[in-house]
């Protein structure tokens, strides 16, 4: 039996916590208008600023401590979202039906889905991240115990006298393997050399030259995709 201790986010959270963040930004320079005494303006940072980023923190990350054995994942909740109340889990690897554990420039997840249709995700923000929180390990060894549980139930099949096909776990496709991410691919391809070739033939005005900078996130985006769609499809 191994533990891990690891924080846990979802990027419709991160989404919802920078519109707040934002909101409260755009509304800083009207509640500093509305300052009305002397030393008023820390009380409006405090109200406006600080407090919403201690909020948004809390929001958006949780903390869970994951149990593995050769049978068995349990999720408990040490530290919950703000305003949330979520259950612990106690998933059988007899219960599993498909898993896939994927990881990109900001983000890993693992997604369990179980034989009776019910989705787990965990979601693990991996940005900034200078050090290793546990989730790494706790995928590594799920991934392990995953292959030794496929291999007793071959092998219990195998010594059996009735011929049935074995229930095995199933390692689901990544969206890089897909079939609909091979055309996100190949759509992303045509878009960056068909924005290159535009940005290069279009002539801009001396007097309001293109901001090119604003391109560069999109460009670095379709990058990474399209290297991850060739990086995974050639396993």
């Amino acid at each position: 039996m191994k533990t891990y201790n690891f924080k846990v986010s979802s990027p419709l959270r991160l989404f919802l916590t920078m519109m707040l963040s934002l909101f409260c930004i755009i509304l800083l320079p009207f509640a500093e208008s509305k300052v009305v005494f002397p030393g008023s303006i820390f009380i409006v940072m405090i109200l406006v600023v600080i407090i919403p980023i201690c909020a948004v923190r809390l929001a958006l990350f949780a903390k869970v401590k994951v149990t593995l054995d050769d049978n068995t994942v349990s999720i408990k909740w040490i530290k919950q979202y703000l305003f949330c109340n979520k259950q612990d889990i106690i998933i059988s690897f007899d219960e599993i039906a498909t898993y896939i554990d994927q990881d990109d420039s900001n983000w890993d997840w693992l997604k369990i889905k179980t034989t009776d249709g019910k989705t787990y995700k965990i979601w693990h923000f991996n940005a900034f991240q200078i050090r290793s929180d546990g989730y790494s390990e706790f995928i590594s060894t799920f991934v392990s115990a995953v292959k030794n549980y496929n291999d007793m139930i071959r092998k219990e099949v195998q010594q059996s006298s009735v011929s049935i096909k074995p229930k095995t776990i199933k390692r689901a496709k990544s969206i890089y393997e897909t079939t609909g991410g091979l055309i996100l691919a190949v759509f992303a391809v045509v878009a960056i050399v068909g924005l290159t070739i535009m940005l290069i033939v279009t002539p801009s005005s001396p007097t309001k030259p293109p901001n090119y900078l604003l391109f560069i996130p999109g460009y670095i985006g379709a990058i990474y995709f399209v290297f991850r769609t060739y990086i995974e499809r050639k396993k």
